[in-house]
């Protein structure tokens, strides 16, 4: 199977995920991160793990109680076997070499093209970790969102006078409905293979 679809023009799709201290990305911090490659057929990339690390908080009494109930996450463990904040980030540099990405007519690599659930919460807290200028590097400012996609398709079915294909859009009711099998909600590398499954389910499936 190709890495790329023609259109993606030499960027790799990823799905990210997410799992934080809060809700508010400029108090709370991430907690937990996942960035899995897709090929073109919104598979897992054969033969690249993906970014998938614990993370230090800088932080610990600013974590919401509901926040770590809901992802599982133990700050005394995250605090024993995580990674502080700027080792994660030179790992994630090394992560991004060894894909081996095309490099452009100017000679600088692609970039990973988002594809996340709600990724406009997910986007701030990266940029907070990575910074403006890194994050710019490494990522392309086009997204792609499961979210997003199901609220497009209600639109449409509603301006149709059609019934609406999801009357929840939260990413457990999505595979609920897609028929996409969720591992455990709220870790990060779950949650990013449920929503490549529903995002390949919503190409696949077309318009409703």
């Amino acid at each position: 199977m190709a890495r790329f679809m023609q259109h993606w023009n030499g960027n790799l799709l990823c799905a990210i995920d997410i799992e934080t201290s809060g809700l508010d990305p400029y108090f709370h911090e991430i907690l937990q991160i996942c960035i899995l490659p897709l090929d073109s057929n919104i598979e897992p990339l054969q033969g690249i793990l993906p970014f998938y690390i614990n993370m230090i908080p800088e932080y610990p009494w600013r974590a919401e109680p509901e926040a770590l109930k809901k992802n599982g996450l133990k700050l005394q463990e995250l605090a024993l076997k995580g990674f502080d904040k700027i080792k994660a980030i030179d790992m994630f540099e090394e992560w991004v070499k060894r894909l081996e990405l095309p490099t452009t007519k100017f000679g600088t690599p692609k970039q990973l093209m988002p594809l996340g659930q709600n990724y406009s919460f997910d986007k701030p807290f990266i940029m907070q970790w990575l910074g403006q200028s890194v994050y710019s590097q490494y990522f392309n400012y086009h997204h792609h969102d499961t979210m997003v996609t199901a609220h497009y398709l209600n639109d449409r079915a509603a301006y149709h006078s059609e019934k609406v294909p999801f009357s929840k859009t939260n990413l457990v009711w999505l595979c609920h409905v897609l028929n996409v099998k969720v591992e455990r909600a709220h870790d990060a590398l779950s949650d990013c293979l449920s929503v490549a499954g529903c995002y390949k389910e919503l190409l696949r499936k077309g318009l409703f």
